[in-house]
């Protein structure tokens, strides 16, 4: 999966009280034994607000102590799995590495259960979603449910472009009409290369970092997937995207990035500085600038630039959101089941506390009601227009026996962050992506057929066309038809 990991925590929560059947409101209880759940995730900047909702479900459920700890990303990575193995995993938890897959991983893992203790939800509940958010084989299985869509896939992703305003009035250009095509954007970087003393763009190149410019870029061209699901492809060496490569390293070539492989915090702290004019990332970064002092008023957002001619891709929305799971090691099913329905009421107290420090959008709330800041609205604006994020296919539904394939997990899995490093090292080298660019996909797509066809050799109906959908018509620019998944 491509990896738009928010900051998660860790901790577990433990509630008493029977379960309440309905997808309403839980009634609160004040005569249950006490009990302690507890929550992971990588959230470290929501762990104040963490303490609230803690606090705020211990004055609704006195008998209830909510634990929710967060801790680096990196790190939970590492000891989340070493808690299931050593019996001590946390009762809810945020996990969704594996993608549109995930629940399948999981489950194959054996680290959930169902959401409810029998994996029955009422329909109440399941209509706090959008239609289509529930489905088998995504977080059904056998029509008991696992898991739900967190934040959304129509404004949550990257894409986004950042104009410091002090910035581009030194150079005198107007950041309300921004450049739109890869030209313009050249002859802004141009003119505030000469007007200012400001970089034009901040781009983190350390790591995965690259990825907040890469996938901007490269979805107006094709796709910001490093998988070509038009052909079936692992898709960096396609001449598109080589195309928006070079695009990008003729603008390192001429200056126009601020100096340094720099990771993303550096880059943020260039740009809310003024020493820097630009900075693309998802809209996760409204809350990271306030947290920097930088306010709306100080900036512009914009949508990504397209090539010149139009766009020939889109952003993709995919079903990756599913993130927190009930544990298949917690003793209090009961009451992770009553503490998931209190969270995800769409009005309460989780909802508007969560949306009014623009953590994210949440998938099961009105986030245009409860978003508020003026950048957010810039937000909803860009992303509501048709093509701007498009609804991909997604292989586990035209072929639900890869929920048991490894083939694409694997060969993903070789030398992780493959692309990210060729691209990087090309970039700061002056080097030519495309030999490198060759070798990850020849060694990634060998990797996915040689195991696809030792799974279909061995009974299981998996096969390199799962992951092709041109042939249905579909092209990057649309949203895919799900009636497609029906045909032959």
């Amino acid at each position: 999966m491509r990896g738009w990991n928010r900051p998660l925590g860790a901790a577990v929560l433990m509630i008493l009280t029977a379960a309440c059947s309905g997808g309403g409101q839980p009634s609160a209880s004040s005569s249950a034994a006490p009990v302690t759940l507890t929550i992971q995730d990588f959230s470290v900047e929501q762990t104040d607000f963490h303490k609230q909702v803690a606090a705020e479900y211990q004055r609704v459920y006195p008998n209830v102590t909510v634990q929710w700890s967060s801790t680096a990303q990196a790190q939970y990575e590492q000891t989340l799995p070493l808690a299931f193995q050593s019996k001590q995993a946390p009762d809810l938890f945020y996990w969704q590495k594996q993608g549109s897959n995930t629940m399948n991983w999981l489950l194959s893992n054996s680290w959930i259960s169902t959401v409810s203790p029998d994996g029955k939800v009422p329909s109440d509940w399941t209509k706090r979603w959008p239609a289509g958010s529930f489905q088998n084989g995504i977080n059904m299985k056998d029509g008991k449910v696992y898991g739900f869509p967190w934040q959304d896939t129509h404004y949550w992703g990257p894409g986004y472009m950042y104009m410091n305003k002090a910035v581009f009035a030194q150079a005198g250009l107007d950041p309300t009409n921004p450049p739109t095509t890869w030209s313009q954007l050249a002859d802004t970087c141009a003119t505030i290369k000469s007007k200012t003393k400001a970089y034009c763009m901040a781009v983190p190149l350390k790591g995965t970092d690259w990825q907040r410019t890469w996938y901007a870029m490269a979805a107006g061209n094709m796709t910001d997937l490093f998988f070509d699901y038009k052909n079936g492809k692992f898709s960096l060496d396609n001449p598109a995207m080589l195309q928006t490569f070079n695009y990008l390293q003729g603008l390192y070539n001429k200056g126009d990035f601020a100096p340094g492989v720099q990771d993303k915090s550096f880059s943020r702290q260039q740009f809310a500085a003024g020493q820097a004019a630009i900075y693309m990332d998802g809209p996760w970064m409204i809350s990271v600038w306030d947290q920097l002092g930088f306010h709306s008023d100080s900036y512009v957002v914009a949508a990504h630039p397209n090539p010149d001619g139009g766009a020939k891709g889109a952003l993709s929305s995919l079903n990756s959101q599913n993130a927190y799971w009930v544990s298949s090691q917690t003793q209090h099913a009961a009451e992770a089941w009553k503490f998931i329905q209190w969270m995800t009421n769409p009005t309460g107290f989780f909802a508007q506390n969560f949306l009014s420090h623009q953590f994210a959008t949440l998938a099961f709330a009105d986030d245009k009601k409860l978003l508020t800041d003026p950048a957010w609205q810039q937000v909803f604006k860009i992303a509501d227009k048709t093509g701007f994020r498009v609804q991909y296919p997604d292989p586990l539904l035209k072929c639900p026996a890869l929920a048991q394939s490894k083939a694409y997990t694997d060969a993903s899995a070789l030398h992780p962050n493959w692309e990210h490093q060729v691209m990087v090292d090309a970039i700061t080298s002056n080097k030519d992506l495309r030999p490198a660019a060759q070798l990850v996909v020849t060694t990634r797509q060998q990797a996915l057929e040689s195991e696809l066809q030792k799974e279909s050799a061995a009974g299981l109906k998996v096969s390199a066309s799962c992951y092709e959908f041109g042939t249905n018509g579909w092209d990057y620019t649309q949203n895919f038809n799900t009636a497609n998944y029906s045909k032959p």
